[in-house]
């Protein structure tokens, strides 16, 4: 068994996946991904798509928490637009939040 299973199923962490818009000021799609990374509870993020205006980006944004996924999204949003001057505005799909499934639910 794996260190990362112990460890999440003896734990109250539940991992939520949804899609994220962020308005960013000139700023390259990967470094955005990158910053978004950083984040606390974030797992993964993955570009999705860019708009036509070029400053506009979408991500697939993972992450694990103990709040509810409308809360944790809430802060992973404050925290990217506090933290970060280069992200101007983030646009979470808080309709489209989904639980995921952790090791101890197989």
């Amino acid at each position: 068994m794996k260190l990362a299973n112990i460890i999440l199923e003896r734990s109250n962490y539940i991992p939520y996946r949804t899609m994220v818009q962020v308005v960013s000021k000139n700023e390259s799609p990967s470094r955005i991904a990158d910053l978004l990374r950083a984040l606390p509870g974030v797992t993964t993020v993955t570009s999705v798509g860019d708009s036509p205006a070029g400053n506009a980006h979408v991500y697939k944004v993972k992450l694990i928490t103990q709040k509810s996924g409308e809360e944790a999204f809430n802060a992973f949003k404050d925290s990217a637009t506090t933290k970060y001057p280069d992200i101007q505005m983030v646009k979470v799909a808080f309709n489209s939040i989904e639980r995921m499934k952790t090791p101890s639910d197989y």
